[in-house]
Order: structure tokens, then C-alpha cells, then sequence
């Protein structure tokens, strides 16, 4: 009788409820690829989870017009996720990954500036240049540097992110909030950087070659924004 209580109430919670770990969606439907890969992978589904919130919530305070507008650019992306399938499933999924993080990062964006509507930000202190060196093959110690210099192009990848980050700095040097911005990240794309080397459910290199490449596109944003 207690056993049958139990998977009664159980029955009544809402799907996320019963499966934290998984997908804003039920895997049972999943037909596309993109979906298939976001049930499949942990990382996958917690960005998932992050967008829908975040859609949720920038849907629930936007005008009218806007609301129109943010679902045509929620389609515009879906399709972009679909697109990311290739034939090199390495490829494939470092490209699934980066759209899902930068689609978390601009609906979050966009629901903290609502939020806060009438706030005007206090000025910015000048920030202390985060220190970003090239990798020296060999020289340069640690793990990170063993990877880039014994991985075809990724040696290339960490000097086009230095090149980018001075490019940035550069021009936004006279917006010391923006320019702080940019340090933070760098100093969190340094700390993700090494983290890789003890990423769980994921492949070492994997992950330190799509931080690299999310770090270069976010600093190209931030300096072209």
C-alpha cells in the first residue's frame, strides 16, 4: 500500500521535478539531431535548462513587439543549433556547444538588464590587466601548454586569442566598465583553461579547444558591441 502511495505522488510531479539532470524537454520526443545530442550529454542538458529559464524569463516582462521579436530570434537560433551537424561528430559538438552557451549568455544578459531597468551602473575602476602570454613551444610549463604545443592549429588558436584580447583592449580603452568586463573574462577563460585538464564527462582536449575557441568569439563580440 505505501509503495503504491509513493509512486502515485510521484506520477503527479512535473517532469523536471523527477529529472533535474535532463533537458528542458522529455528525450522521448527527441527526433533532431541537436536534441539527441542535449538528452545524450549532461553539459548539453544544463545548458538547455539555462536557456529555457532565461526564455522564460525575458518572455515573461517583454512588450508585445518585443516578444514577437525575441521568438523570431529564438528561431533564427534553433536553426543555427541544427546546423552545427557535420560529419566530424568532435566538430559537431564543439559547435552545438558554443551556440547553447552564447544563447544562455545573451537571454541571461537580457533578463538581468530588465530587471534592473532603472539602474545606471556605477563607474567602472580601472581594471588590472589580466596577464595573458603566448604559449612557448617548448618553455612554457603545465598542462595547457603540453596540449597546445603537441595539437596540430592549437598553437595557432592560442596566439589568434592573444592577438584578439590586445586587439579588444585597445578598443575599449576608453570604456573602463567595458574594459573591465573584458579582464574578468579573460581571467575566467585562464582558470576554465586549466580546469579542462580535470573536466568530468568530457574529454580533456575537447574542452580546452572549445574554451579557447568561446573565449575568441566573445572577445570579438565584446570588442565589435
Amino acid at each position: 500500500m505505501k509503495r503504491a502511495l509513493i509512486l502515485a505522488a510521484l506520477a503527479l510531479l512535473p517532469l523536471p521535478a523527477l529529472a533535474q539532470s535532463g533537458p528542458s524537454f522529455d528525450c522521448r520526443q527527441a527526433r533532431a539531431w541537436d536534441e539527441r545530442q542535449i538528452c545524450a550529454q549532461a553539459d548539453l542538458a544544463e545548458l538547455d535548462r539555462r536557456i529555457a529559464a532565461a526564455w522564460r524569463a525575458a518572455t515573461a516582462t517583454a512588450a508585445p513587439d518585443q516578444r514577437a521579436q525575441l521568438q523570431a530570434d529564438q528561431r533564427t537560433w534553433l536553426a543555427d543549433r541544427r546546423r552545427c551537424e557535420g560529419p566530424q561528430a568532435r566538430e559537431a559538438q564543439s559547435c552545438l556547444r558554443r551556440v547553447m552557451r552564447i544563447r544562455a549568455r545573451d537571454l541571461e544578459a537580457m533578463t538581468q538588464t530588465a530587471a534592473l531597468p532603472d539602474a545606471k551602473p556605477a563607474p567602472a575602476a580601472p581594471p588590472a590587466p589580466t596577464t595573458l602570454r603566448p604559449i612557448a613551444c617548448p618553455g612554457t610549463p603545465g598542462w595547457v601548454a603540453a596540449q597546445v604545443c603537441a595539437t596540430p592549429g592549437m598553437r595557432d588558436l592560442d596566439a589568434a586569442v592573444i592577438r584578439d584580447a590586445e586587439a579588444a583592449r585597445s578598443r575599449l580603452a576608453r570604456n573602463p566598465a567595458a574594459l573591465a568586463e573584458l579582464e574578468t573574462l579573460l581571467s575566467r577563460y585562464i582558470a576554465a583553461r586549466d580546469a579542462c585538464a580535470r573536466s568530468p564527462g568530457r574529454l580533456p582536449l575537447d574542452c580546452l579547444q572549445e574554451t579557447m575557441e568561446d573565449a575568441q568569439a566573445e572577445i570579438r563580440r565584446r570588442a565589435a558591441g
